[in-house]
Order: C-alpha cells, then structure tokens, then sequence
C-alpha cells in the first residue's frame, strides 16, 4: 500500500495530540513545550505549504532541465522542490503565528495555551483537509483517475480531522475559556526616599473590566488623617496622590491606607502599610527630622 498521504497523517497526529494534551490537568510545562513547538514552527506552515503547492517534485527531475532560462520553481499549483518546501513550511508557519497572534490578541479569549492550539489546531486541520482533496485531483500519469480509491489511511485522515474539529468546538463552545481575573492595583511608597522627606505616594489602577469608584481611608499610629471618597477609575486609569506626613513628637510612624470599594464599602479590598522611623539630624544650627523607611508590605 503507497503512502501517498502518510505526511499529512502525521500532521494531523501532531494536532491530535496538542488537543489531547489540553485536557490533562496539571500539566507538566516542558512536555507541552515540547509537544506545541512542532506545531507552532513547523506542521502549520507545512499543512499550508502543501495546499498552495503541489508534493515535491524529484531532484533528479529538476536537475534535467535543458533550459538555458531555468522558470521559478515557487508557483501556486506546481511541484516544489524538497528544500523549498522546508523553507516555505517555517516561513509560513512564522506568518501564520503572527496574524493568529494579533487576532487573539483583539478578541475577548486572549493569549492563552488553550486559544492558541485551537487557533493553530483549526488552520493546520483545514490546510490539511485541503491538502488531501487537491491531491486526489492530481493527474497520475497524465490520464485523468476515474475511480475513487478510499484507503485505510484516506479513513483515519478523515476521522483525525474530524476529531480535532469536534474537540475544538467543545473547548470553545461546551468549555468556555475562562478569562483572566479582573483586579485593582494598591501601592503605598516613599515619596522621596533619597532626601528622606516624611511623605509617602498613594497610587492605585483599575485592572478590572469596568469602571469602578473607590474609597481610600490613610491613618497614621491608628488614627485616621486623610480620606479621599468618590474616586472614579475607568479601566486601566491610574490615580496617585503625595501625600505629606507631620512626624510631631513620634520617634516611629506607622503608616496604613485601605482601599475600598463601593459595591463592598465594608470590607476593604486592599490593604498597604508602612513604617517610617524618625531621625533627629542637625543642619546649620537647625534641627530637621528625616523618615527612614523600617518596612512596608
């Protein structure tokens, strides 16, 4: 029985497996590296290669040509040679990665294991359906082929495609993927640490998907000093306040500010605290006080 096929059987067993493997809970990292490499830089491309083009043409066959003017080998439709088609199947796979890239990079699902086999699996699958039929258009010999042979191979080619549709539709569809969790950011830091000037900078940002408003509640050794109420941020929007610290007579301050939020206005969402220990220096007959940071979390 000729193997006519046996390259794109093996392709779809490569996609086969990248599907499969989506589904084994926690996954090892450097078995899934090793099983998606192939079928990011390579069986894509080639799936591609092999529907744009024809099988490879003999070396033999190309070295035979008595013209003085040797015609472009890269034509749609035509016979390639071997190298060519290696070239073409990593060059097309490159191209393939960055447009699915871009597209999953604007749709909801986002870069994530699961959108990229699904993504890849689907292209290589397609090409690799439409690599098949073309070739069973082919001409052997140049008498057209009356009858329609369908081998074993022809069969399992059909039911791995099949398959990988089917698990695809499965995992976009009956399994959605789960979007990445929305947060909001929280931070409290020296103003100026340099200068050790008793002042700290409150920043938060709206990672969430919509916006929201905040509430944000600063005490200094447990008694409340600043509120900042009604703090709108749209999503990625950043709000930062300095803030100045009145050392007094405290030889430490300990620095706390809560984040609230309005659709929760009784817990606090997030929570930053520092302490500053105070240090007596004298400068030009003045006495300054300088904060040097103890710890922060």
């Amino acid at each position: 029985m000729r193997l006519k096929n046996l390259d794109l059987l093996i392709v779809m067993i490569f996609v086969v497996i990248n599907v499969v493997w989506l589904q084994v809970p926690n996954r090892p990292v450097l078995p899934g590296i090793a099983i998606a490499l192939p079928l990011t830089f390579f069986f894509s491309g080639y799936a591609l290669a092999q529907t744009l083009f024809r099988r490879h043409v003999p070396e033999s066959t190309q070295e035979a040509r008595g013209d003085l003017i040797r015609r472009p080998d890269l034509l749609l439709g035509h016979p390639v040679g071997r190298a060519d088609q290696i070239l073409l199947s990593f060059g097309l796979s490159m191209a393939i990665d960055v447009l699915v890239g871009f597209a999953l990079n604007i749709l909801p699902i986002g870069l994530q294991a699961q959108s990229w086999v699904i993504s890849l699996g689907l292209i290589t699958t397609i090409c690799t359906v439409l690599a098949f039929f073309l070739r069973r258009k082919d001409i052997p010999g140049g008498a057209a082929a009356i009858s329609v042979r369908i081998s074993v191979q022809d069969v399992l080619l059909f039911l791995l495609a099949l398959l990988v549709v089917a698990s695809s539709v499965w995992l976009a569809i009956a399994r959605p993927l789960n979007p990445q969790p929305s947060f909001t950011q929280f931070w409290m830091l020296p103003a100026n640490q340099t200068s050790k000037t008793c002042a700290v900078s409150l920043g938060a940002q709206n990672f969430e998907t919509t916006s929201k408003t905040y509430r944000v509640v600063m005490t200094i050794n447990n008694v409340q000093t600043n509120t900042w109420s009604s703090i709108v941020l749209t999503p990625q929007q950043k709000w930062v306040q300095a803030v100045p610290v009145n050392p007094g007579s405290n030889s430490t301050l300990s620095i706390e500010a809560q984040l609230y939020r309005t659709d929760n206005p009784g817990t606090a969402y997030r929570d930053v605290h520092m302490t500053f220990y105070i240090a007596s220096t004298e400068n030009n007959g003045k006495l300054q006080q300088q904060c040097v940071l103890g710890s922060q979390s």
